[in-house]
């Protein structure tokens, strides 16, 4: 194949399981490609293994650890296990490279490929493109390797939470709190909360019980009402909330008031006194002046962890994020962002200022925002439609220039986003409505 086909998005390889390139045949074939494109100069390479609940992580672990073994990869596979966790063991045992079988807060159908390297941290793009080129090179042949070996280990798990709990000190911090977790039939469902357990809490979780199919079902990243719902019925002090593969937390207070990852970053940059927060285009214009109410600065990228966390690294930050919750924290020796992670640093946070989740919230703003996914079959560029471009200079002018306006394709799904920030909820409802119309007729 002369020409290779993009396989890599801003979060890994995502697609339909058991469709292209999610089959096993392609999926064994990117294992090689992997091992290829790491493996050089590498004596007893390991790549470490994990996934989350999906019915397909099985089908695609299995394929994934051939191609690896076939090029003299040994595998290491540590179970379902949240993602951050694996990109945290890769490190933390040495191992070549870590591979999460997961596709995040997508629905069941839908499976990807996330890959670290020893250091922790998402590949670099040269790689990907490698692992992309190799795994569609119709003339691959593997010669000369000595085959791997598959090592099943989930007692390794013990390492990720220890340093889970490390991270203040094992002290019972929420001793005397009830605390909703919401697992959303996820990678977090055992572990989570056992951490919250064990740091005294009385623990009250949801959707913990995943059979394959029912993971992600009915999350929302910004508003999960069934947190919110059974925080008030059980006078919960906080809920949270984790996505599929437990890289994103967002929370409830006790007053039900949704508290998503720009009040985090609100909350932990006061906390650690940090100079500069990296967020994204999507950060609540709120969140940039609660900071700059206490002399921090705020970078913005695009929307992505990926670019969030190489922006952070450019500028030596400590802390960073979006505002669905996927917060980076550098300062404890994590590379990522993990969910469990950001519950235990704002449990800490709580416990140290003896105040509740709902008065550390009080330190930001929230402006009206309003987010609209359409579905589209394809993702031209917005900007070659002028009807599309024409609607949004006509809302910009209505609204006017204390209004944001972004329009953005998702980065692992058929989805346009549209998103308007201002003063006045009710007409940038309006006004995002009437683009999302728009759109949808343009391109759908």
């Amino acid at each position: 194949m002369s020409d290779s086909i993009k396989l890599f998005g801003t979060d890994g390889i995502r697609g339909v399981a058991n469709q292209f390139p999610l089959t096993p045949e392609f999926i064994t074939r990117i294992g090689s490609a992997i091992a290829q494109a790491l493996g050089r100069d590498t004596t007893q390479p390991i790549a470490l293994i994990g996934r989350d609940t999906r019915a397909s992580g099985a089908m695609i672990e299995n394929a994934l650890s051939a191609g690896l073994m076939a090029c003299g990869f040994d595998t290491l596979h540590v179970g379902v296990l949240p993602t951050p966790g694996i990109a945290f063991l890769t490190r933390a045992l040495n191992a070549r490279c870590g591979i999460a079988i997961s596709a995040s807060h997508n629905p069941y159908q839908d499976n990807g490929i996330k890959v670290f390297g020893g250091d922790g941290f998402k590949i670099p793009d040269e790689s990907e493109n490698e692992i992309e080129t190799r795994a569609q090179n119709y003339e691959l042949r593997i010669t000369n390797y000595e085959i791997g070996t598959r090592r099943d280990d989930t007692s390794s798990i013990q390492i990720y939470f220890d340093f889970l709990l490390d991270a203040i000190k094992r002290a019972p911090i929420l001793q005397g709190t009830r605390v909703v977790i919401d697992c959303n039939n996820g990678a977090t469902f055992r572990i989570a909360p056992r951490v919250m357990r064990e740091l005294g809490a009385e623990v009250i979780a949801l959707n913990d019980a995943p059979d394959g199919i029912n993971i992600n079902r009915g999350y929302d990243s910004l508003e999960p009402k069934l947190l919110r719902d059974t925080v008030l019925r059980e006078r919960a002090d906080f809920g949270v909330q984790f996505d599929g593969d437990g890289d994103r937390a967002v929370c409830v207070d006790e007053r039900g008031n949704y508290i998503d990852g720009d009040f985090i970053l609100a909350i932990l940059a006061r906390d650690l006194r940090a100079p500069t927060v990296v967020s994204t285009m999507m950060a609540n214009i709120g969140l940039e002046k609660s900071l700059r109410a206490i002399g921090v600065a705020m970078e913005r990228t695009a929307v992505g962890d990926r670019w969030v966390t190489e922006r952070m690294r450019a500028l030596n930050a400590q802390i960073g994020g979006e505002q669905s919750g996927h917060i980076v924290l550098f300062d404890g020796g994590h590379t990522t962002g993990d969910g469990i992670y950001t519950a235990v640093r704002i449990a800490d946070v709580i416990a140290r200022s003896g105040k509740s989740l709902a008065t550390l919230a009080e330190c930001m703003t929230r402006y009206p925002q309003v987010l609209i996914n359409v579905r589209v079959p394809r993702k031209p560029p917005l900007e070659n439609f002028p009807a599309i471009q024409q609607r949004v200079a006509h809302a910009q002018a209505t609204i006017g220039d204390g209004a944001r306006i972004l329009l953005r394709y998702s980065g692992t799904e058929n989805l346009a986003r549209v998103m308007i920030e201002g003063r006045d909820a009710t007409l940038i409802d309006r006004e995002a409505n009437a683009i999302a119309d728009v759109i949808r007729e343009t391109i759908t």
